[in-house]
C-alpha cells in the first residue's frame, strides 16, 4: 500500500472535515459510494495503482466527481481511512453493552465478530490499516497515525471494560495497567488484520468463526 501525503489541501478536504464533524456524509451519496468502492477493492493492486477513471467506474460515478469530492486521489485515500475507521466504530458501538462480566464478554465477542467481518468485506481498507501498523512513528503520515490510534483507542476502551468486570467479580486482583491494555489492543488489531488477510489470500480453509474465536481467546487470555 502506498503512503499518503501529509497534508490535505483545497476546499474539498475542508468540506470533508466539516462533514465528518457533523456526523459524516449521507449514505448513498457519491462521496460514500467512492469511499466504500475504494475500501472494497480486491484485485491485488494497491489503491494508488488504480487510475481515477478506474475508481470512478468501480463506484459508478463520473470521473469529475472524484476531483469534486476529494480534490485528488491522495486525499481520497486519506478519507477512505477516516471513513473506514468511523464505520468500524459505529458497528462496534451498535453492539456495545455494559453490565456484569458475562454481558461485557458477550458484547466484546459480538463486536470482534462484526469487526472481523468488516475487515473481510473491505480488503483494501484492511491493507491500509496493515500498512499503518507497520509504519515507524517518525515516518508515517499524520492521518495514518491518527486513525490507527483511534482504532487502538476504541479497542483499549472495550478491553478496559472487560478488565474492570473481571476485577469486580473477583477474577483478577488488580486492574491491568493502561500500557498493558494498549499493548493488548494493538496486538488484537494486528492479529485481526493479519488473520483477515491470511484467510482471504492464503488460508481460505480457515473458517471465519474459528478466526473470531481465536481473537476472542486472545482478548480474554491477555488480561488478569
Amino acid at each position: 500500500m502506498s503512503a499518503v501525503s501529509e497534508t490535505d489541501s483545497g476546499p474539498q478536504a475542508a468540506a470533508g472535515s466539516r462533514a465528518s464533524s457533523r456526523g459524516g456524509p449521507r449514505r448513498g451519496s457519491a462521496r460514500v459510494r467512492l469511499l466504500q468502492a475504494m475500501m472494497a477493492l480486491d484485485d491485488h493492486r494497491s489503491v494508488q495503482e488504480h487510475s481515477v477513471e478506474e475508481l470512478a467506474a468501480i463506484a459508478g460515478v463520473a470521473k469529475g466527481s472524484v476531483y469534486y469530492q476529494f480534490g485528488s486521489k491522495e486525499n481520497l485515500v486519506r478519507q477512505m481511512l477516516v471513513h473506514g475507521a468511523e464505520e468500524l466504530q459505529r458497528i462496534m458501538d451498535d453492539l456495545d453493552d455494559v453490565g456484569d462480566l458475562a454481558s461485557v464478554r458477550a458484547s466484546l465477542t459480538a463486536q470482534i465478530r462484526a469487526a472481523f467481518a468488516f475487515l473481510r468485506e473491505y480488503p483494501s481498507f484492511t491493507g491500509l490499516v496493515a500498512y499503518a501498523l507497520a509504519r515507524r512513528r517518525d515516518d508515517e503520515s499524520q492521518q495514518l497515525r491518527a486513525e490507527k490510534e483511534a482504532i487502538v483507542g476504541l479497542l483499549t476502551d472495550r478491553l478496559a471494560r472487560l478488565d474492570a468486570a473481571r476485577v469486580a467479580e473477583g477474577h483478577a486482583e488488580t486492574p491491568s495497567s493502561p500500557a498493558r491494555l494498549e499493548i493488548m489492543a494493538t496486538s488484537l488489531l494486528s492479529a485481526a488484520v493479519t488473520l483477515s488477510i491470511e484467510q482471504h489470500t492464503t488460508h481460505q480453509e480457515w473458517s471465519e468463526e474459528d478466526c473470531v474465536q481465536a481473537l476472542v481467546a486472545m482478548s480474554a487470555g491477555g488480561l488478569g
